[in-house]
């Protein structure tokens, strides 16, 4: 489908951020005028608190511009790929950002060599917003290097990010698939499509076709995929860090035995439940030899075939009245506003995601075709929109931007009512296994699939941290091998495998992936919470959605009553997965 055949309403509404290109540059240069009065501000905020708090406040105005300008035009980037213009606004505004990055390092030096004294300017009550944010900037007092080698660092993080450009830039053209005699498009959408098509001739051309181009290019990927591990450890170490997973969890304030606790409940004390799962698919489908690219047929057949837009919706705000009304008219506002880029179209960026600023809606981009996954995924979305408007209506900008790790959460909850409702609304046998099957897939995909991501991305951090050889038989051989491994006796892993780990862009984002599980280990226990009438932990819930980035990211979840250093969260979780297995068991065997 092509882009202007898609009715209005189902396009998102970009318009309502720049409504011209003369809108977005006026802006641009709006924004270089304010880092000027940034700059000099920032020259005299050990004058006194006066001038300090000038400077935060124009350091806001600049901030929410900047933010503003990145969110438009990558997002028009991200559905408009061809389009020149819309390449070089975000050309211009990463060159800005660059430059502002460099000009304003020598910030941070300044506030940490006169901590003292921008801790007794905090104490004012004008200062009240800023203090989180200033202090947690304090935290990495002993992180800090000198100006002159600040600045140095900041002009080679322009630099080092061309990796993760050139895997953001690069846009494959796969073969077609043919099926029942006809030839079917293949895409980052389409997969699972045919992944899940009974025939395993489909399933086995599809997944090679598919990662056979990655193959094409595995040098390509190879090389980025490295840079950016050597990056993150440059700069961990740099900044006088053990490894780069110390860096990344510091900035974060978690401790790292939190990174190790998920890994090995998943991929050590947990995993034969998901071998058993395995070996129960492999009984199920009757298969002699059973291919991990067998593994997404599924075991009971669909339900509801597809789900129209206005479906999708009425499902969602069914799932999510436990939730209230005040949440129900945020998704509602969701649709209506247009916030949701919903079809694929050519050349579109593939997956899903929530993205804006404080000024702009919470946009999410999906690639919508109308079956369940497309359903779960959009309710998923809609959670991180509505954390991000929640946040935003009850925060500060300042305090507004919540963590990456705490992410993930809102959205899991999301999809954990959704199927939840699915599952106690199924009127046959057939209907309740199918169900239970999608929840299954679901824990799969966050208690275990990502840890083992999660371990990849390490070992390849430690790799660079050793200075070893990051070629693409290196990468490829590891990640071949980890399949294996998390696969279990009962399931042959495709050789071609080895080449899908180029295919996952969460590599690039510097130990994301094992949050998943946190959110999905997190999200069941709030929703069960939630479900068992549990009124307080509803508005404890929602309070934390609307505290934003206001504390850190350990005393957020505790507004929600959750700690993700408690190993029973864990013993819970995995218990759940668990259970659902049992009753999906016993239903296909009765």
């Amino acid at each position: 489908m092509k882009r202007e055949e898609i009715e209005q309403l189902y396009i998102w509404d970009l318009d309502s951020i720049y409504e011209n290109e003369s809108s977005f540059y006026n802006d641009l240069q709006l924004a270089k005028q304010l880092l000027e009065q940034v700059l000099d501000l920032g020259n005299k905020i050990v004058n006194d608190s006066n001038h300090f708090y000038s400077f935060l406040l124009k350091q806001d105005d600049f901030e929410r511009i900047l933010n503003k300008l990145y969110a438009y035009c990558h997002m028009q980037c991200d559905c408009n790929p061809t389009n020149q213009d819309y390449q070089t606004m975000f050309a211009s505004t990463i060159s800005f950002i660059e430059d502002a990055s460099t000009k304003l390092s020598f910030l941070t030096n300044v506030l940490c060599d006169h901590d003292e004294l921008i801790n007794s300017y905090l104490l004012e009550d004008r200062m009240k917003e800023y203090r989180y944010k200033i202090q947690s900037t304090l935290r990495f007092k002993e992180h800090i290097l000198s100006k002159e080698q600040e600045e140095l660092l900041s002009n080679v993080e322009s630099i080092s990010s061309s990796s993760s450009q050139v895997f953001d830039a690069l846009r494959l053209e796969f073969p077609k698939i043919i099926v029942n005699g006809k030839r079917e498009t293949l895409n980052s959408a389409t997969l699972q499509q045919f992944l899940k098509n009974k025939d395993q001739k489909v399933r086995k051309n599809a997944y090679h076709k598919f990662f056979g181009e990655y193959k094409k290019f595995e040098n390509v990927y190879a090389t980025t995929l490295g840079g950016v591990m050597k990056k993150d450890v440059f700069f961990a170490t740099q900044r006088k860090f053990s490894t780069a997973l110390e860096a990344s969890v510091f900035d974060d304030e978690v401790p790292t035995e939190l990174f190790y606790k998920v890994l090995n409940h998943a991929n050590n004390t947990y995993r034969p439940l998901f071998h058993r799962y395995n070996a129960l698919k492999k009984e199920l489908l009757q298969l002699d030899t059973i291919y991990n690219y067998d593994l997404s047929v599924p075991l009971v057949d669909k339900v509801n075939q597809t789900f129209t837009i206005e479906q999708s919706f009425e499902y969602i705000k069914e799932a999510l009245k436990p939730l209230g009304e005040n949440y129900l008219k945020i998704i509602d506002k969701a649709k209506e506003e247009r916030w949701i880029d919903f079809f694929p179209t050519p050349g579109k960026r593939g997956g899903a995601y929530s993205s804006g600023s404080y000024d702009t809606k919470p946009f999410i981009l999906m690639n919508y075709i109308h079956d369940y996954n497309s359903l779960s995924t959009l309710i998923h979305e809609l959670g991180h929109s509505a954390h991000s408007y929640l946040s935003n209506s009850h925060q500060s900008f300042s305090n507004s931007g919540y963590r990456i790790f705490v992410a993930e959460v809102a959205s899991t909850v999301n999809e954990t009512l959704l199927i939840h409702t699915m599952i106690e609304k199924a009127k046959t046998k057939e209907e309740k296994c199918y169900y239970l099957y999608e929840q299954l897939e679901n824990c799969v995909g966050l208690l275990f699939r990502q840890p083992m991501f999660a371990a990849f991305e390490d070992e390849l951090h430690l790799k660079a941290l050793r200075k070893e050889a990051l070629s693409s038989k290196v990468i490829t051989d590891l990640y071949q091998q980890m399949s294996v491994d998390y696969f279990g006796k009962d399931i042959t892993v495709a050789p071609i495998t080895a080449y899908s780990c180029y295919y996952v862009p969460h590599f690039y984002y510097n130990y994301y992936v094992y949050k998943y599980t946190i959110g999905m280990t997190l999200a069941l226990a709030i929703v069960k919470r939630i479900q068992s009438g549990d009124q307080e932990q509803r508005d404890n819930y929602l309070k934390f959605l609307q505290s934003g980035g206001s504390m850190s990211p350990i005393d957020l979840l505790q507004l929600a009553n959750v700690n993700p250093l408690n190993d029973d969260l864990y013993k819970d979780a995995f218990g759940y997965f668990e259970d659902v297995l049992n009753n999906f068991q016993e239903l296909m065997k009765s």
